[in-house]
């Protein structure tokens, strides 16, 4: 609905420039509030259950969503016409450019495989700044309330990433790199690639905020001649993001508040008002002496191991799905050690996972998690896979949360 196909087909029907929205899903399955925007302007028009070379013909500028690959038939055919392909970010970025000059808004940028979202909301708390990109928002929503000299927090993906030129970032940060998206880049080496775009454009007045503890991130700071700062984990007591995996998110937005010349006592304050994000170890519901937590951006089996070292006794785990050709040897051996029960949702992925009990939907997840515990339990979403096609991670974490926030039965005995 805020994201960023829609933000930017917005943007330019407002300008009265002819815009083509099209996408392979039909309409029914798209966000009926979304269709109802765009057919308000007369100016846009939709192509909706297929692409058509013909659209990439006529286009003077293609938009593309971050989900769509470079493989692509129609991709590779707008790289043949030598189209110019950007996302909303990078028109965002290029605006301000041209409103207030290259330093006139100082621009935050978060990359990684793991944390981004955690991290770049705790420093848009800690800054006081808007925050947009990858976490949900287009930051195109809110280009015309920009005044200069603010701060603005993105984040940014891989995908996102692919497609900007040159960012010029007045503070670049990366949280990790971590094996992730194989599925969709054939090796490591490209993924890292996209993720060091974050640098591109930054000068020695410029800061890089990189983790000093992966080996990958220390290989990619080279990339930068911005200002380097090395971050660790920070331990605060008193605050209410769980898990080691939050102690070096806390300690990436710590360095930035350094660079913007906030006191000890300021970021303290900061990192402990500050409230998980939504499906990223998120508490839903504690009901008869068992609580339940939304974890559904696990979407790696690295997210999940994090998750499963954040508790100190065995949970009740919901996970399983469909494969991104990542490797789940480490996830399948710490499991027996952390898991009492184990509730797979449907998959290609679940062969290699150890034997569980498997469900077909959400809803049966929930209420098989349900039957088998007992009053002091947790019961964990964190499925370690994607559940795409079937739908992304967003939508899985709000069908756990609607049945979990169902009146559920008597507790069992």
């Amino acid at each position: 609905m805020h994201g960023s196909g829609t933000a930017a087909a917005l943007y330019f029907a407002k300008q009265g420039y002819h815009v083509i929205v099209t996408d392979q899903k039909s309409a029914d399955l798209l966000h009926q509030g979304t269709i109802k925007k765009l057919n308000k302007y007369p100016n846009v028009e939709l192509v909706l259950g297929k692409h058509r070379k013909t659209d990439i013909r006529r286009a003077d500028l293609i938009v593309r969503n971050p989900g769509v690959s470079d493989q692509s038939p129609f991709m590779q055919y707008a790289h043949q016409l030598k189209k110019p392909i950007t996302n909303d970010v990078g028109i965002f970025l290029d605006e301000l450019k041209e409103q207030f000059g290259p330093d006139g808004v100082t621009v935050v940028g978060i990359t990684g495989t793991r944390g981004k979202s955690t991290t770049t909301a705790l420093i848009g708390h800690m800054l006081q700044a808007r925050v947009g990109g990858n976490i949900g928002l287009s930051p195109l929503t809110f280009l015309n309330k920009i005044k200069a000299n603010d701060v603005v927090v993105l984040e940014l993906s891989s995908w996102l990433l692919r497609d900007l030129h040159l960012p010029s970032l007045s503070v670049a940060v990366v949280t990790n790199m971590l094996r992730d998206h194989m599925n969709y880049y054939k090796n490591m080496s490209l993924y890292q690639a996209d993720k060091e775009r974050i640098f591109l454009g930054q000068a020695p007045y410029h800061h890089a905020v990189v983790n000093a503890t992966d080996s990958r991130v220390r290989q990619m700071a080279k990339k930068t001649k911005a200002q380097l700062h090395w971050f660790n984990k920070t331990s605060i007591k008193g605050v209410q993001l769980l898990g080691e995996h939050n102690q070096f998110n806390i300690g990436a937005a710590w360095q930035v508040g350094k660079v913007f010349g906030l006191t000890d006592k300021q970021l303290v304050a900061a990192v402990k008002s500050f409230k998980p994000l939504a499906n990223r170890l998120e508490v839903i519901r504690v009901h008869n002496g068992r609580t339940f937590i939304n974890d559904t951006t696990a979407t790696t089996p690295d997210a999940t191991i994090a998750a499963l070292l954040s508790f100190k006794k065995k949970v009740i785990l919901i996970a399983g799905g469909n494969s991104k050709q990542l490797s789940l040897t480490a996830l399948r051996k710490l499991i027996p050690q952390h898991v009492k029960k184990l509730i797979l949702l449907p998959g290609n992925a679940n062969h290699d996972f150890p034997p569980g009990i498997t469900v077909s939907t959400m809803a049966q997840a929930v209420r098989t998690a349900w039957q088998l515990s007992k009053p002091g339990d947790i019961i964990l979403l964190s499925p370690g896979v994607t559940w795409l096609p079937l739908m992304n991670e967003f939508k899985r974490g709000e069908e756990f949360v609607k049945e979990v926030k169902k009146h559920l039965p008597n507790p069992p005995i």
